[in-house]
């Protein structure tokens, strides 16, 4: 039901590793603007929102209760790399993540993917978990990998896509 989203999900789980591979893991949390959202963040932030993604599928989630201050929708990057788990926890815990959520999504019942979606923002143009599910793996994290190909700019890395 959701083959589109999985494939554009690999896609853009290959397009994260390439961004983040130069990035020194010291430099995870730098801000070159105030506010700016910075690797650490955008990564967990992925991460999160994967593991809603798997609760909306009927799932358990993967990530300790302790990363949602850090990372849940409204959270705000702070500039201390040392509030961060390391690049390799939360890459690897993005690549769960969506792996799980792409198995979930793969296997999703149309029953699993009619329940209305919660989100007050989302609800209108994304009604059901279908949509929403769709979004997280496409859209959403698409939008996220875009700030991350800036924030590579703002600190001198290169273009890579």
């Amino acid at each position: 039901m959701l083959d589109n989203a999985i494939q554009v999900n690999l896609f853009l789980m290959q397009y994260c590793r390439t961004l983040l591979a130069d990035i020194p893991e010291e430099r995870m949390a730098e801000q070159p603007v105030a506010g700016v959202n910075h690797p650490a963040w955008i990564l967990g932030h992925l991460a999160w929102t994967a593991d809603g993604a798997l609760a909306m599928l009927g799932a358990q989630k993967l990530l300790p209760e302790e990363w949602k201050p850090l990372f849940a929708s409204g959270s705000k990057p702070s500039a201390s790399r040392a509030a961060y788990p390391s690049k390799d926890e939360l890459l690897r815990a993005v690549e769960e993540g969506y792996l799980q959520a792409r198995r979930k999504a793969a296997s999703a019942s149309a029953e699993q993917l009619s329940p209305p979606t919660t989100s007050p923002r989302a609800k209108e143009i994304l009604p059901t978990f279908r949509e929403m599910v769709a979004f997280v793996l496409t859209g959403h994290m698409g939008v996220h990998l875009g700030q991350l190909s800036s924030w590579r700019r703002m600190i001198g890395l290169p273009p890579l896509f």
